[in-house]
């Protein structure tokens, strides 16, 4: 069982003072493997990334980190379009019921300083301060004894620098307490996920040169995956400088000091591209076969809407579109030309033909 209830008795009293009485649990690398194997299926190009957060998530399930803290506190970095938010969903379809079963704050709608009382509530004496509304979703931040609650703080950066700070003790101590006084909301056995894409632009600058490229590469072929990597690690990848700039520029130091890992996404290679294009493609072919659809995808259909759609600065949300666009919208004209609302099962088949993609009866030529 990965969480206890002594955990959920002990964080409920919410006081720094209390003893650490719950049973040793090591981390297993098989198990933290397996979790990381599982996440990489999902989450394509970014093995370091998936390596950073499946230890995160099992050193919180081992019982192991600090008893007045939340689980884990980590912040992802990168581009737009590279998985980081998908990331903690998979997370989320890991340790819960399903990739939605998350607390998720859109902190880009919490852009001017009286937002704050979104998460806390309002203070005494303003409209609504008898009231204990937050944001928060407490079932999803408190989780119980089986089911660790998953919070996620997405686009980070563009939250009100007031906001953030209102988060600093949640981060340290695990605590919210509301506005009126009289409840509190405990992240102590929650997983804190922020993202942001700052330091995205220089990042994608600096990840286009050929020889960081061919560096990468090399890698792949000697079968290296890269390892755990954290930008606390002050060492000589230039990419993690840039980021960790970027992040001092923007954040005040007691802000990034609440982290416990902050973890840097590649931008997607023309490889993670390729693939992200076969997953898209099954995806597509499992929601025509729930529509009474049976879809064949030549090959040469993948390789056109990579070529055509892929895009390294919006990453896998261009080949979502090209997908939308090339395949999925023929498949919707060619099966209601062929049977209208009736719902008869229906063989087609994608090809390509010139420079589009043409969608037919499967036993057309």
């Amino acid at each position: 069982m990965p969480y206890i209830n002594d955990r959920i008795e002990q964080t409920r009293r919410a006081v720094a003072d209390t003893g650490d009485d719950r049973p040793d649990a090591p981390v297993s690398r098989e198990r933290t493997q397996g979790l990381a194997d599982e996440l990489r299926q999902r989450i394509v190009g970014q093995d370091g990334a998936v390596a950073a957060v499946a230890h995160a998530v099992e050193l919180g399930r081992s019982g192991l980190g600090e008893p007045d803290r939340p689980l884990s506190c980590t912040l992802l970095v990168g581009p737009t379009g590279v998985g980081k938010t998908e990331l903690v969903r998979q997370v989320a379809a890991a340790l819960r019921t399903g990739r939605d079963d998350l607390c998720r704050i859109d902190m880009s709608s919490l852009a001017q300083e009286h937002y704050m009382a979104s998460l806390s509530g309002s203070p005494p004496g303003y409209a609504g301060s008898r009231e204990d509304f937050s944001l928060f979703d407490r079932s999803r931040v408190e989780g119980d004894p089986y089911l660790p609650g998953i919070v996620l703080f997405d686009e980070l950066e563009k939250a009100h620098s007031a906001v953030l700070r209102s988060l600093l003790h949640v981060m340290d101590h695990g605590i919210l307490r509301l506005a009126n006084g009289n409840q509190t909301i405990n992240f102590r056995n929650a997983h804190l996920f922020f993202t942001s894409n700052l330091g995205a632009r220089e990042l994608f600058a600096v990840q286009r040169n050929p020889l960081w490229r061919m560096r990468r590469a090399a890698r792949m072929r000697l079968g290296r995956r890269p390892g755990r990597t954290s930008l606390f690690d002050r060492g000589p990848d230039p990419s993690a400088a840039i980021v960790r700039r970027s992040l001092e520029r923007h954040f005040d130091p007691e802000f990034l000091n609440r982290f416990d890992d902050i973890v840097a996404f590649d931008a997607l290679d023309d490889e993670s591209a390729r693939t992200v294009v076969d997953l898209e493609i099954d995806a597509l072919i499992r929601r025509c076969a729930r529509r009474g659809i049976t879809l064949e995808v030549e090959r040469s259909v993948a390789e056109l809407v990579h070529r055509r759609g892929f895009d390294r600065g919006y990453g896998a949300r261009s080949v979502r579109r090209a997908v939308r666009a090339s395949v999925a919208t023929s498949v919707a004209e060619a099966a209601w030309e062929r049977r209208g609302r009736t719902g008869d099962p229906l063989a087609l088949r994608a090809v390509v033909a010139g420079e589009e993609v043409v969608v037919r009866a499967a036993t057309e030529p």
